[in-house]
This record gives C-alpha cells, sequence and structure tokens, in this order.
C-alpha cells in the first residue's frame, strides 16, 4: 500500500526557516507555496515531505507530524494508564487534523474507538521502542473519512 497523499500538507515555517524550508522541499522534489502562516506542499504524502525536510536540514517539521508527537508523548507520558481520558485523546486527535487542514477530510472516531486506539498505539510503541507512529497509522487508527454526499 503506497502513502496516504492529502491535498495538503501544512508546515508551521517562521519567515527566518522558510528560505531552508523550500530549498529542502525542492531538492526532494516538492512544490511549496505560501498560505497564510503556513507554507504547504499539495497532493503529498506528509510523512514523505517531513522526511525531505528532516533530510535537507530543515528545522521545521510538517504539522500533523509535531501534532502526533505530541499525541505520542502524551500516550507514554501516561504509561499506557488511559482510563477515562478518552476526551483528551480526542483533543489531541483534534489538534492533529485542525493544524493539518484537514477537519473537513477526516473526523476522530467515537470516544470509546479513540481509547482503543490509544490504548493499542501506547502498547506497540512500548513493544517496539520506537517512539513514531506513521501519518497513515494515525489516520487508520483514530480517524474516520466522512461519507462522501451522495450524488446528484
Amino acid at each position: 500500500m503506497s502513502p496516504r497523499t492529502e491535498p495538503v500538507v501544512r508546515i508551521r515555517c517562521p519567515p527566518e526557516e522558510e528560505a531552508r524550508c523550500r530549498a529542502a522541499l525542492e531538492r526532494a522534489g516538492y512544490a511549496a507555496d505560501r498560505s497564510l502562516t503556513w507554507v504547504v506542499v499539495r497532493d503529498a504524502a506528509p510523512d514523505a515531505v517531513n522526511e525531505a525536510l528532516a533530510a535537507g536540514g530543515a528545522g521545521v517539521r510538517v504539522a500533523v507530524r509535531e501534532r502526533i508527537g505530541q499525541l505520542v508523548g502524551w500516550l507514554i507520558d501516561r504509561q499506557g494508564k488511559l482510563e477515562g481520558r478518552a476526551v483528551n485523546v480526542q483533543a489531541l486527535v483534534r489538534r492533529v487534523l485542525e493544524d493539518g487542514g484537514l477537519t473537513a477530510r477526516y473526523a476522530p472516531r467515537p470516544l470509546p474507538e479513540l481509547l482503543e486506539a490509544a490504548t493499542r498505539t501506547y502498547e506497540a510503541l512500548m513493544a517496539s521502542g520506537a517512539a513514531q507512529v506513521t501519518w497513515d497509522r494515525f489516520v487508520e487508527a483514530f480517524c474516520l473519512e466522512p461519507a462522501a454526499p451522495p450524488a446528484a
């Protein structure tokens, strides 16, 4: 399965980092645009864009990767004790989607499913020793794709 492509990949990039960010993206074959406070890459896989930034020496990262990192840190800090914390997981998932500009494309799963996904994710993190959750894994575990409107 190929990585999930998103219509927009946002990067929060202060002006002093923009040249390095754009250069890293261009070397990897990505075209970047400025959209308000974001540098954006269109129709790309967030993890691939993030890897291009890191490989190119940019000090910034893809917005959804930063927020997923916060979710991972939160799960590790709780040491798997997530009973009664589904609303916290929901808030963290919403932040990932909001910062990524993807709230029209995805929604958080219902609370019980979020809690189950968080528990499974924590267990997988501990078993693997790798504190990373890919974009595809995040969407699969924590998000629903709203049904397309019926054809007219």
